[in-house]
């Protein structure tokens, strides 16, 4: 059993299943196949013990029926006569021997071969001193079951009858026994081991299939394969269910991944050729106002791809869970702060007003909310026209605090509203990337917000303006004991 244990954990599952399976049916088999002829063997053998203690019994009425003395032959042998030919259909194949107290033949009954039982001296022995005994005689290639019985006159034992029964039917009837289990179980072990190893491979089939469907992508990193889901709905469905969610869920990273990639090698690319283009200028014999012109243009893009890289990183930092404070932050400080900030900075071109202004604690970090506000106030200057409205607003609920912005620009499309908060994306690319942006400000906005325990929310209509809205939970919620 070691070697097996040892062994087996280097097959497949499959044929481990088999394996198993099969041994234990076999060994069920064969302990119910041991117990049949166990209790076979017994039923079989104490039907030959009724009929050998009755036969006994009725020779011993007969031949001391008188309360002789002592037994006489002739008369034993007569009663042996007698009860051998009238029992002879009933029980065939008793044989008979009648011994006196000193243990001499008497008698034995005509059909009994060679006038001898085989011979077990310690059972006559025991009918001598007044017990009842059996045993069982090997008789040449045979055996033989054989009775010892006391025959009493009285109170004092004057001889015993032998009576024996040839158990060669009962040994063939067990050795056929032996051959229909051998058979038996021979048959139902190769049939459980086909019919287990069709089974197996129906019910693994989702398990091999998830496994060549792994490969494949291991092999073309194609994320768009799935596996066929069983309709029968169980564990190995639910697996294959699961396995296609998690595909659809690495599918959508990867392709975002390369999406980011691909934006983000474009962005840096721009920048780079600006100030390589401006560089190459500088070795030229230029003018001073338009050598002073390029040092200007190159280090804005210097500054653009500082901003760039700053922000990816910060997204990163914030997917690692690795950036955002988390202290009590009076959240209308913030707004008040991010209001001035805008008006300065927009230098009249906009109105920017706060419409309402709330106090309001939150849990969190100061200076990852000042960036949420300050990226959707600048992406509301960005997109709305000169002399448009950009207002701000904080809403105490109690449990909860609402930050919006809202303005009078241009507006976005419905069928960019479910994409706007991706990495890079925008509406119009080319507009956005003239008017500076990085496609990367709302994303910082989505993330401040799900690392405060917040969510964000948009409502835009096309040249009509555009509101976003954060929902914060407040310092109590938060932290009740604070």
């Amino acid at each position: 059993m070691s070697a097996l244990n040892a062994h087996l954990p280097r097959l497949p599952i499959r044929l481990r299943l088999v394996v198993w399976y099969a041994l234990f049916l076999a060994v069920t088999i064969i302990a119910v196949g041991l117990f049949l002829l166990a209790s076979m063997e017994g039923s079989l053998q104490r039907e030959i013990d009724e009929a050998l203690r009755l036969r006994a019994s009725q020779i011993e009425r007969e031949v001391a029926a008188d309360g002789p003395e002592r037994l006489a032959p002739g008369q034993v042998a007569a009663v042996l006569l007698a009860l051998t030919s009238a029992e002879e259909f009933a029980a065939p194949g008793i044989y008979v021997q009648v011994v006196d107290q000193q243990g001499l033949l008497l008698a034995y009954s005509p059909n009994l071969p060679g006038g001898q039982l085989p011979a077990n001296p310690q059972i006559e022995i025991e009918a001598l001193a007044g017990h009842e005994a059996y045993a069982t005689v090997p008789a040449g290639h045979d055996r033989v079951r054989v009775l010892a019985r006391p025959v009493q006159s009285g109170e004092r034992v004057i001889g015993a009858v032998l009576v024996g029964e040839s158990m060669h039917l009962h040994d063939i009837a067990l050795r056929n026994m032996q051959r229909l289990l051998i058979l038996a179980t021979g048959g139902a072990v190769l049939a459980a081991l086909l019919g287990s190893w069709w089974l197996t491979g129906r019910a693994l089939g989702p398990i091999a299939e998830m496994t060549r469907v792994a490969r494949r992508i291991a092999a073309t990193g194609q994320f768009e394969q799935r596996i066929s889901v069983p309709a029968v709905q169980d564990e190995l469905g639910e697996l294959a269910a699961t396995f296609n969610d998690m595909l659809a869920r690495l599918e959508k990273t990867f392709r975002r991944q390369q999406e980011f990639l691909a934006d983000a090698s474009h962005e840096l690319r721009g920048p780079l050729m600006v100030i390589r283009g401006n560089l190459d200028l500088l070795k030229l014999d230029l003018p001073r106002e338009e050598r002073i012109e390029s040092v200007r243009e190159a280090v804005e893009e210097v500054d653009r791809m500082a901003r760039l890289v700053s922000n990816l990183l910060f997204l990163a930092e914030v997917d690692a869970q690795e950036v955002v404070q988390h202290a009590p932050v009076r959240l209308h400080e913030v707004v008040t702060e991010v209001l001035e900030q805008a008006r300065t900075v927009d230098g009249g071109a906009h109105e920017v007003i706060l419409a309402r202004h709330d106090s309001a604690t939150v849990l969190g970090d100061r200076d990852r909310l000042d960036q949420l506000l300050s990226n959707l106030v600048e992406n509301a200057l960005r997109y709305t026209p000169t002399g448009g409205c950009v207002t701000l607003s904080l809403r105490n609920h109690g449990s909860v605090v609402e930050l919006a912005v809202s303005d009078t620009g241009i507006g976005i499309q419905p069928e960019h509203l479910a994409r706007i908060f991706e990495r890079f994306y925008r509406v119009d690319k080319a507009r956005s990337r003239g008017q500076g942006g990085s496609g990367l400000g709302l994303a910082i906005v989505k993330q401040v917000a799900d690392a405060h325990g917040g969510q964000v929310r948009v409502r835009s209509k096309p040249g009509e303006g555009s509101i976003f809205t954060v929902v914060l939970p407040t310092l109590q919620q938060n932290s009740p004991n604070c």
